[in-house]
């Protein structure tokens, strides 16, 4: 397997902004963005963490997004 050690995440944008942002740019359904953002995040372990920024995650958080 590889492990990426640049995580390509936005900075000015929050956790669920840049989980969210290849589906807006598929002009999906805003309803059905928020239920797969939120479905990954709770699989991920990343549900509290949604409204923050990539500099506040640790490492492993960074990379699981």
């Amino acid at each position: 397997a590889m492990v990426f050690q640049n995580y390509a995440l936005y900075g000015h944008m929050t956790i669920y902004e840049n989980m969210a942002f290849s589906l807006m740019l598929r002009k999906e359904n805003k309803n059905e963005i928020h239920r797969k953002v939120l479905a990954a995040a709770e699989i991920l372990d990343l549900t509290s963490q949604l409204n923050k920024k990539p500099g506040q995650l640790s490492g492993g958080q960074r990379q699981r997004v």
